[in-house]
């Protein structure tokens, strides 16, 4: 007889826990039976999850642990603080090591979301630096990174899978350590602005009247606002923030600029967020193929991108080994990439 799994719990991977630490919440063992399923106790949240612990869940070949969905927020946070442990730890396979990334990402860009304040802020920049270091240190944890599909288009998972694809693709373009680090953290940021625009309007199903439009083309400046209102320095994370909607035939917004008025973070930027938004499912249209989205974005968005920039991007997903020094095919100049 099967049991329905209690919703008031959510897996976690053992992987996850590194030893000689106190996680913050409790850690529990699934336990099922033919008369019923229960959660028994492993670890408290106070507890140090030592290496006898971590030695039985090997020895019984557990694979999932779980918490409760209440306490899911402390352990998303023990997770960044345990960053550069958990993805420099080449037991765990790589497969898991992105989807932590992944989900730790993706639950910091939701609390920025729903409190766009200075420390959130800091979160997100820290948070790109390691991925950044995550992505450079190991050589699969690019191809990892761009396996992940999540199908379903909410603005942080979209932040967060367009920093990890914008990343990679600026990787092969050529930008060094330092670009990329403020790169990335400009892409986990660059929608921040919606946090001031009702989720009316953002989760609108039918097509939005041109008022409601209007207001949604306001988020790069409302960006702008937040950022400045953290009073942390910004460079690559402004430009980005401001820029990602702009086109390079003059026709974006907010201020119509053209060809290289636009950044090269901001053209970049523009291409990655179309891509990703065409590849997930949204609330007024299904996800289509990554082919599909190419040729839609050649045949009826060419207008909006830096033609030789697009088709590096198009090159840079092709069916070609990016380690291959043979096939590099770095004609873009990155040399205007300096932010002053």
């Amino acid at each position: 007889m099967e049991h329905e799994i209690s919703p008031d719990y959510i897996p976690i991977s053992p992987s996850s826990l590194r030893t000689n630490t106190t996680v913050g919440c409790d850690i529990f063992l699934l336990a099922k039976t033919t008369a019923e399923v229960r959660f028994v106790l492993y670890c408290r949240g106070d507890a140090v999850f030592d290496e006898a612990k971590k030695d039985m869940l090997v020895a019984q070949s557990i694979k999932s642990l779980y918490i409760k969905k209440e306490e899911q927020q402390a352990f998303f946070e023990y997770l960044e603080n345990n960053f550069q442990h958990i993805v420099s730890d080449t037991s765990i396979p790589i497969e898991e090591r992105t989807k932590i990334v992944h989900g730790a990402a993706t639950n910091l860009i939701k609390d920025l979301f729903n409190d766009p304040k200075s420390g959130n802020v800091q979160r997100a920049k820290e948070f790109a630096h390691n991925m950044v270091d995550y992505v450079i240190k190991d050589s699969k944890a690019a191809e990892s990174l761009l396996k992940i599909a999540v199908h379903e288009y909410y603005t942080y998972t979209h932040s967060v899978n367009v920093a990890a694809v914008g990343t990679l693709f600026g990787q092969e373009l050529g930008l060094g350590v330092k670009e990329l680090k403020g790169f990335c953290a400009g892409i986990l940021l660059h929608d921040v602005g919606k946090t001031r625009i009702s989720t009316d309007i953002l989760n609108k199903k039918g097509k939005l009247t041109k008022e409601e439009f209007d207001i949604i083309k306001k988020h790069p400046e409302y960006g702008i606002e937040v950022l400045e209102e953290t009073g942390i320095e910004f460079k690559e994370e402004r430009i980005i923030t401001i820029q990602h909607h702009e086109d390079d035939d003059g026709g974006g917004y907010p201020y119509g600029l053209k060809k290289e008025e636009i950044h090269l973070c901001g053209k970049i930027a523009r291409i990655i967020d179309v891509y990703d938004a065409l590849t997930a499912k949204r609330s007024y249209a299904d996800a289509i193929r990554p082919f599909a989205a190419l040729r839609e974005m050649k045949d009826n968005m060419l207008h909006c991108f830096d033609t030789e920039l697009f088709k590096e991007f198009v090159r840079f997903l092709g069916p070609y080994d990016p380690r291959d020094p043979r096939k590099k095919r770095r004609k873009y100049d990155v040399s205007k990439y300096a932010v002053s």
